[in-house]
């Protein structure tokens, strides 16, 4: 696949108090991506292809603070072929013990329309709100902790309508394939209609004198509904180089663990009828169907690793320009999900930076 992403990002103050910031994003993908059959050599059945999806989005936010406080609404609308979006945020902060501590408590709702052409059928619509309650804590001159807790529901389609699962093949006593097989070969998922999840965030950042550097170290603790347990860890490191140069290499990890109901494919079939005449007769080849099933590689055992390094370099009292590159990498933990599923990817980025 390819992802080429465009973006504008802005900031004002109107006054002392008032603050506006905003960005207009404009993303097209092309390429092709697995959609949940079984990989196999010489095939491309088990990919989807993507010919160009354009996404046109943006949000703006107006922060104002009025004594200790900062009170910011925020609106988000993206838009693509298949998916619109609504969201809506509310965050306040308060300043105390001489502004050396900061309290965070944020909200957020977000409605999606889903148009999908794949496994999807009609329009489709889904739910999501968020609170997050987080402090910043300055330990020294030199040293900041931050701590998050957020707790979210999801509800209404929640399933990915361009993934499918695979429907093993079923042969009768004289080695054929049956008809019932013929049908389909992968169909539609299905996942839960609610997703809850809670995370815990901490971070510290420390400025290293002696070096004229600063460093970032970060973990991410994830659970939700689904049965997945996620732990993340990532360390940034800021070095300046003279006066007008900024290096900075990152290094993240995740590993994550399956959701209760991924699978790589059906342990039966669906479109079995068993024969009237003898409702007591059990077909070997059919296994019970379960309630929910994915076989999204997303949703399995995993490890993610990303790595890069950014430069910022300033050619100009108020203009600079960024450039970095980023490599991620995905890997698969149990033995059943075929490792051509789990993608890798290069990043490149490029920005300028604009102060008036």
């Amino acid at each position: 696949m390819i992802i080429q992403t465009h973006a504008i990002a802005f900031g004002m103050k109107l006054n002392s108090s008032v603050e506006v910031n905003g960005e207009v994003v404009y993303d097209a993908v092309s390429g092709a991506t697995p959609n949940g059959g079984l990989p196999s050599a010489g095939s491309r059945d088990w990919l989807t292809e993507i010919h160009p999806d354009i996404r046109k989005a943006g949000n703006l936010a107006v922060s104002l603070g009025w004594g200790a406080n900062t009170t910011t609404p925020q609106f988000a609308y993206s838009l693509e072929n298949d998916y619109e979006s609504f969201g809506y945020s509310l965050n306040h902060t308060i300043d105390f013990n001489e502004k050396n501590t900061t309290l965070a408590i944020g909200t957020a709702y977000t409605h999606d329309n889903i148009f999908p052409s794949g496994f999807g059928g009609p329009d489709k619509h889904k739910d999501s709100g968020d609170f997050l309650l987080g402090v910043t804590q300055l330990l020294g001159p030199k040293t900041i902790i931050t701590a998050n807790l957020t707790f979210g529901v999801a509800n209404g389609y929640l399933d990915d309508p361009y993934k499918g699962i695979h429907i093993p093949y079923n042969l009768d006593g004289n080695g054929q394939i049956t008809l019932d097989d013929l049908l389909f070969k992968t169909f539609s998922e299905k996942r839960p209609r609610q997703r809850i999840k809670q995370i815990c965030y901490v971070s510290l950042t420390q400025y290293i004198t002696p070096i004229d550097a600063s460093v970032e170290g970060a973990y991410r603790f994830y659970h939700d509904s689904y049965g997945i347990v996620s732990h993340t860890v990532s360390l940034n490191w800021y070095q300046k180089l003279g006066k007008h140069v900024i290096l900075s290499p990152m290094l993240r990890f995740t590993d994550q663990s399956a959701a209760d109901f991924y699978m790589t494919q059906l342990p039966g079939n669906p479109y079995w009828v068993p024969d009237p005449q003898n409702p007591d007769i059990t077909d070997p080849f059919y296994a019970p169907f379960p309630e929910n099933y994915s076989s999204d590689y997303r949703l399995a055992a995993l490890q993610t690793f990303t790595y890069g390094i950014g430069v910022t370099v300033k050619i100009k009292e108020r203009v600079s320009l960024d450039f970095a590159f980023k490599r991620y990498e995905m890997h698969g933990k149990d033995s059943g999900t075929s490792s051509a599923l789990f993608p890798k990817a290069n990043v490149f980025s490029i920005g300028a930076r604009i102060w008036f």
